[in-house]
């Protein structure tokens, strides 16, 4: 352990404090440390077989989550878009009736001024 205490430290790291140390020797030199289970760690081999395991199905239950998360926004997306271009489509109809009605409000507005032009002009 004193031997790994004194490794040089590379620029940039910070040294490993006592419990690293103990714990990367127990890892490497002890197959099943009691001490690391009493204080609370699991050595590398302890651990191994169960632990490996588990946390294999627990990625590829995360990535099957991400999987469906994407196709649910790839989904969402395209209705985004469907539903853009429907009210795109519903706006630009009521803009044309609209230029419609106004054109015929004018023409109704015009025969109106035409027929009170007559009427005023028969009635004087």
């Amino acid at each position: 352990m004193e031997k790994r205490k004194d490794v040089p430290v590379p620029e940039g790291e910070e040294p490993k404090c006592d419990a690293e140390i103990v714990e990367e020797v127990l890892k490497t030199e002890v197959k099943q440390s009691t001490f690391l289970r009493n204080v609370g760690l699991k050595s590398s081999s302890y651990n191994s077989g169960k632990g490996t395991t588990a946390m294999a199905a627990h990625v590829r239950d995360l990535e099957q989550k991400l999987d469906r998360s994407e196709l649910q926004a790839e989904v969402m997306h395209k209705e985004m878009a469907a539903i853009k271009m429907k009210a795109e489509e519903y706006e630009a109809a009521r803009n044309k009736e609209l230029e419609l009605v106004c054109k015929k409000s004018q023409e109704q507005e015009e025969k109106l001024a035409h027929l009170m032009a007559l009427f005023g002009a028969k009635a004087s």
